[in-house]
């Protein structure tokens, strides 16, 4: 009998990205994923007992990963230019909020490790968008956000931007910036002084 193929378990994580931004969840499966990374399914198997658990694990995977960036950018920078980096960052992990739409299919899960990796994302979740409302307040208090602005309001701005995507190959960061350029100057023109 022929031995099995190692898997790497990083290569792994990003062909299932790569099928899931191609396939969907409904063309997302094991036989399609042990094609791609050229080993046999019965390996997949080892690590995972459900396409459920390995899509749940790879999603959760990528928003821990997104959000230590967060915590690095806040690290470095304060108010509204933590705000506008970690727009940017949003937009270079957009794939996140495609994988989140997946969200009801995964719900329906038999799988209990789905389900309750369903829950620790739902909890970083929330802390991504207290951290973002928290920095709305700290920039109010430095004067770069208008106070009559509910922080829910402005922080939910900011975070589903990134449904604003470009429809060429536009520059992601370019993109972001002028974003961040219509979040703080809105679309009137500029005027003259």
């Amino acid at each position: 009998m022929a031995r099995q193929k190692k898997m790497d378990e990083a290569e792994m994580l990003k062909e299932t990205e790569k099928l899931l931004l191609e396939r969907g969840y409904e063309g997302f499966s094991f036989k399609a994923l042990s094609a791609n990374l050229d080993i046999a399914r019965s390996t997949i198997y080892e690590y995972y007992s459900h396409k459920d658990d390995l899509i749940t694990d790879y999603m959760f995977i990528l928003v821990k990963k997104v959000m230590a960036e967060m915590e690095k950018i806040k690290s470095e920078t304060t108010g509204l230019d933590t705000m506008k980096e970690w727009l940017k960052l949003f937009m270079r992990y957009d794939q996140v909020h495609y994988m989140i739409s997946m969200r009801s299919q995964l719900d329906q899960s038999e799988s209990e490790i789905a389900r309750n990796r369903l829950k620790q994302m739902d909890g970083l979740h929330g802390k991504m968008f207290f951290m973002l409302s928290n920095q709305v307040k700290k920039a109010k208090e430095l004067g770069e956000v208008r106070d009559d602005l509910p922080n829910a309001l402005v922080a939910s701005f900011f975070f589903h931007s990134i449904l604003s995507r470009p429809a060429n190959d536009e520059n992601i960061e370019g993109w972001a910036d002028k974003l961040n350029d219509i979040i703080e100057n809105g679309v009137r023109p500029h005027k003259e002084s």
